[in-house]
């Protein structure tokens, strides 16, 4: 998927032991990393996070972490994690694909460079595993909007009045280009 030096943190020799300094890199989520993403939240996520589920950043990240396949990490440099992401499995092989971060992700543009150069490989893979990737975002989180068109996904649906707040929201999804079959 990636070359494997991005999935460590810190700083290494490459085989000519010229030092390798990382910006960030994603690895599996563990227990610890839900209180430190849920304390430095973005303000939007946490606002969607209320608005569709009534719930906080913390209980919500709980969720995502034990339900989640995959449920993953964005870390820094220094190994902090800042952002996860993952999908929810629902019935058949349809996922509820979600992310949820803290401000440094989307303010320190080498790390935001580098995810964004990584993640449709990650995306590849989920299609792997999962035939259609949906989820619905706050109208006011713009940040998740542009990554959402970004990643390719198709916006299909308004809902005016959505959870538990009664808000706008919007639903977007993604086929597998495996399923997709010409007419």
């Amino acid at each position: 998927m990636s070359n494997p030096i991005s999935r460590m943190g810190g700083q290494l020799l490459q085989p000519d032991a010229t030092p390798v300094t990382l910006i960030g890199y994603t690895r599996i989520t563990k227990a610890s990393d839900i209180p430190v993403v849920a304390a430095n939240m973005r303000k939007e996520d946490v606002a969607e996070v209320l608005a569709a589920e009534g719930h906080g950043p913390k209980e919500a990240l709980l969720f995502c972490f034990m339900a989640g396949k995959p449920c993953m990490t964005i870390c820094n440099s220094k190994d902090e994690p800042i952002a996860m992401w993952g999908v929810t499995p629902e019935a058949g092989k349809v996922g509820r694909v979600w992310m949820l971060g803290t401000d440094e992700l989307v303010g320190d543009r080498r790390i935001r460079v580098r995810f964004l150069r990584e993640v449709k490989a990650y995306l590849k893979e989920l299609f792997k595993t999962y035939a259609v990737l949906w989820n619905c975002v706050d109208a006011r989180n713009t940040v998740h909007i542009r990554w959402i068109q970004w990643m390719g996904f198709t916006f299909v649906a308004k809902h005016a009045d959505y959870g538990a707040e009664g808000r706008l929201f919007l639903e977007f999804c993604q086929v597998s280009p495996c399923v997709v079959q010409p007419l």
